[in-house]
């Protein structure tokens, strides 16, 4: 692990990681990355959207990108701590909140909180699918076990995974087969499971709270959020005011998504809306 690590943060400490923000006119944009994500991941958006001069942020919440070995202590409230700072520093009835994944279940809990100009989720995760038994299993799967294994099955042959990796970290090479073999033997924690099954519920009950706009996009063949789980939140939120289903995966940020010109011009329409 530790050969992987000093790739990882190599590839973590390039700027297009760090934290973004980008000074314009209002409203201010607040882009929320995803799980194991960076605000690297908003960097064709954030460009769009500066480009139209509206101000733009995309913070990098605690425990990722160069902070990667720390996840494992962050919890739930440290995240939404790190977030109000900003939502409450630029005025929520100015900010037009976005959340991808990950990002989107911070968002909902927010947006339920401040209640913003407007709130855009990007398939959210609102729901962990673990087995019934795991919540009154975890102390006990914490101490017979370091976590799962969740690329014990990688193949670098693939071309998706080999796009995949790349675009989360530029030094990952899973040409290199010492990287190989210790992404396979890589545990993942149970402890951050616990968190993200925490965040997960608690925006999914946030929803019935939310009194500000919103607008869910969601692409129908997203393997890693199910889109039947945004299609039950959908009857959650009272002010839904569009719910898009584009074909593709679930990486909706990206340029190459058939989606990303539906969510980039919903955005430009809703910066320019008085």
């Amino acid at each position: 692990m530790a050969t992987l690590w000093l790739r990882l943060r190599e590839g973590f400490l390039a700027p297009e990681h760090q934290t973004l923000v980008c000074d314009g006119k209002l409203p201010r944009f607040v882009l929320i990355h995803g799980f194991l994500g960076t605000p690297a991941e908003w960097q064709p958006l954030a460009g769009l959207l500066h480009a139209q001069e509206w101000s733009v942020s995309a913070p990098l919440l605690p425990g990722f990108g160069q902070h990667l070995p720390q996840l494992p202590t962050v919890r739930l409230e440290q995240w939404l701590a790190s977030l109000r700072e900003i939502v409450v520093a630029e005025q929520p009835e100015a900010t037009i909140l976005v959340g991808f994944s990950f990002g989107g279940a911070l968002a909902l809990q927010l947006a339920a909180e401040y209640s913003p100009r407007a709130l855009v989720l990007l398939a959210p995760l609102t729901r962990l699918p673990l087995p019934r038994w795991y919540r009154w299993g975890l102390p006990i799967l914490e101490r017979i076990s370091d976590g799962p294994r969740p690329f014990a099955g990688l193949n670098p042959e693939d071309p998706d995974v080999r796009r995949a990796l790349s675009g989360w970290n530029a030094a990952l090479d899973v040409g290199d087969p010492v990287i190989v073999e210790e992404l396979r033997s890589l545990r993942f924690p149970w402890r951050i499971l616990r968190e993200l099954d925490r965040t997960a519920r608690a925006a999914f009950s946030a929803a019935t709270r939310v009194r500000c706009p919103v607008w869910l996009v969601h692409a129908r063949a997203d393997q890693t959020v199910p889109v039947s789980d945004s299609r039950r939140l959908a009857a959650r939120l009272p002010m839904l005011q569009g719910y898009f289903e584009p074909p593709g995966d679930h990486q909706l940020v990206r340029p190459e998504h058939p989606g990303y010109w539906l969510v980039s011009q919903l955005l430009v329409r809703l910066g320019s809306e008085r």
